[in-house]
């Protein structure tokens, strides 16, 4: 190594994870069924992989309990939430407690439990998981697709948050098509 060569720190997670914080993400629920009974959780790290193939991810802590669980549906169903949906967001974060409690939930509509008068039901099969440092992602093949017009709840520096209302009726978002960029 040359005098001139910056020698790097290692870097304070908690600095990480408040400038993440700046990023809004997604909050939704996935929900599976195991041995007939529903299992679910909060995530809010859900995004598209792939258009074509459909496919969608999402991770969770590597020691979740509920996340082991649901590694072993076949199918699951993510309901993005809409921002009336705070509590929902906070029942299934729970370790403990009735989650399925929280919230209406349609039983009969598809193969995992959907949150009545969520934003988005994302329909799909486990494909691949992996190991992510602190975490473990999923990877799934999404076999269908609904949603509604109600606003989505964020997630944004710690806290749950809703988008002003004219970020989704601003003139130039018409003109934006994300899955071109």
């Amino acid at each position: 190594m040359t005098a001139s060569a910056t020698t790097r720190t290692a870097l304070d997670p908690s600095r990480l994870r408040r400038a993440l914080g700046r990023v809004p993400t997604s909050v939704a629920v996935v929900t599976g069924v195991v041995e007939g009974e529903p299992v679910g959780m909060t995530v809010g790290s859900l995004t598209s992989v792939s258009s074509d193939p459909p496919i969608i991810g999402f991770f969770a802590a590597a020691q979740s309990y509920t996340f082991a669980q649901l590694r072993q549906a076949s199918d699951l169903c993510v309901s993005v939430l809409s921002e009336a949906q705070g509590d929902v967001c906070y029942g299934f974060a729970s370790r403990t407690g009735a989650k399925f409690d929280c919230g209406e939930w349609d039983t009969e509509s598809g193969p995992a439990p959907r949150l009545v008068s969520a934003s988005a039901w994302i329909e799909c099969t486990p494909s691949m998981i992996f190991d992510a440092g602190d975490h473990v992602g999923m990877l799934a093949a999404v076999t269908d697709v609904e949603y509604t017009d109600h606003r989505p709840l964020v997630f944004y520096r710690g806290k749950l948050a809703r988008l002003h209302p004219s970020v989704t009726h601003h003139p130039a978002t018409s003109r934006l098509d994300w899955w071109s960029l």
